[in-house]
């Protein structure tokens, strides 16, 4: 089979199962009888382990068969879901989420840097770009199928998730992996010298936007449920409502991988946290299912074009593509802790709404340091 058909199943599962346990631990955690801080610190839990484990992920992930590092973090990971089926605790929730994290932080580095390697600039944005809709799909499906099955059972999401990343330790050890020649366009183009000088701050800009970006989507899939109940929305209408942000992004991914006109520029990040900042207001004031759903889209579009943007930066004539890789998923991993924590302490403090008020800022500011990174890349 080749590598990029391989990997791409292979994220298509994971991210299935990382959709379901991210929809399903919050909806777990309440009903464990979980406080708004308590769902904090377990979104925090597992953020942390995600980001300090890509400091060290990413070597090696350079350094080591990345086949092998893939099938040790599945393997983990499906061990820690047999540990949440029994779990009665919510303190218990935040040390198992802590290890999945950690072992996604050895499993996602690995793959990326995989499929990145010996590609131009075309090719790396066709095969990136269908990865991206891999997972995305994957993910997507995560809450659609985690809302149905926790209503069935609240156990069954991380059952599924087991048999998930048991099928993947499957598929790459009994599969004889093959890497992919791609003769469609052998022509290895030369970068454009000032393209060259400008990668390093793009990748600023872009990482900048993702950090926004996926501490707005952290804010809703940690903090919302519980709003959720409140407003006594339905667990399989919650589960639409936060697979939303995921239909836009995969809509965006495929944009992006027909064209270059996104690339070395700023509009197609600031557009996007532009709109952002206007859905984060409506979730902050709006209580109709409709209204916040639309609201939801809004992050899916700045989700899509950031993470897009900070991939191809962080491959593109880049030797060390695990190292920067992982460097990338640490930014995402940073927005990821801070967003539950902050998140958590605001809901319980000043109210459910206020997390999503944070948010607003917190893109604003981010839009203000992109402009001014842009600003000197120009004067550069």
């Amino acid at each position: 089979m080749r590598t990029d058909l391989a990997f791409y199943i292979a994220a298509f599962l994971m991210d299935m199962c990382a959709g379901l346990i991210a929809f399903s631990v919050p909806l777990l955690a309440l009903d464990l009888g979980a406080s708004a801080i308590e769902l904090g610190v377990i979104g925090t839990s597992g953020s942390v382990a995600y980001t300090l484990g890509c400091l060290f992920t990413g070597k090696l992930a350079d350094r080591h068969d990345r086949k092998t590092l893939m099938i040790i973090a599945s393997a983990g990971i499906a061990g820690v879901l047999g540990l949440v089926m029994v779990v009665r605790e919510v303190w218990m929730l935040a040390i198992t989420t802590a290890l999945i994290s950690s072992m996604g932080a050895l499993f996602w580095p690995a793959l990326q840097a995989g499929l990145a390697e010996g590609h131009n600039r075309a090719q790396l944005v066709r095969v990136l770009g269908n990865f991206n809709m891999v997972w995305a799909i994957g993910f997507m499906n995560g809450p659609l199928l985690g809302g149905a099955f926790y209503e069935i059972h609240p156990r069954l999401p991380f059952a599924v998730g087991l048999i998930a990343t048991a099928v993947i330790v499957a598929l790459l050890t009994l599969i004889r992996i093959r890497p992919v020649h791609d003769v469609s366009n052998p022509e290895l183009e030369t970068p454009d010298p000032a393209h060259l000088r400008e990668i390093p701050r793009f990748r600023n800009i872009a990482w900048m936007a993702s950090f926004t970006a996926f501490f707005c989507l952290s804010m809703l899939t940690n903090q919302f449920p519980k709003l959720a109940k409140e407003l006594v929305i339905a667990p399989s209408i919650l589960g639409i409502m936060l697979a939303l942000p995921r239909v836009v992004q995969f809509l965006i991914f495929m944009a992006a991988r027909h064209t270059h006109r996104w690339q070395f520029r700023l509009y197609p990040l600031l557009v996007p946290q532009m709109v952002a900042v206007l859905g984060m207001t409506v979730v902050a004031t709006q209580h109709s299912p409709v209204l916040l759903a639309t609201a939801f889209c809004g992050v899916g579009l700045l989700i899509g074009s950031s993470f897009s943007a900070g991939q191809f930066y962080s491959f593109f004539h880049e030797k060390k593509k695990g190292e920067v890789g992982a460097l990338n998923e640490m930014i995402i991993g940073m927005s990821n802790f801070s967003a539950p924590l902050v998140g958590g302490i605001l809901a319980h403090t000043v109210g459910l709404r206020a997390p999503y008020i944070l948010c607003i800022p917190v893109l604003c500011i981010g839009m203000v340091v992109e402009y001014r990174l842009a600003r000197q890349n120009q004067n550069g």
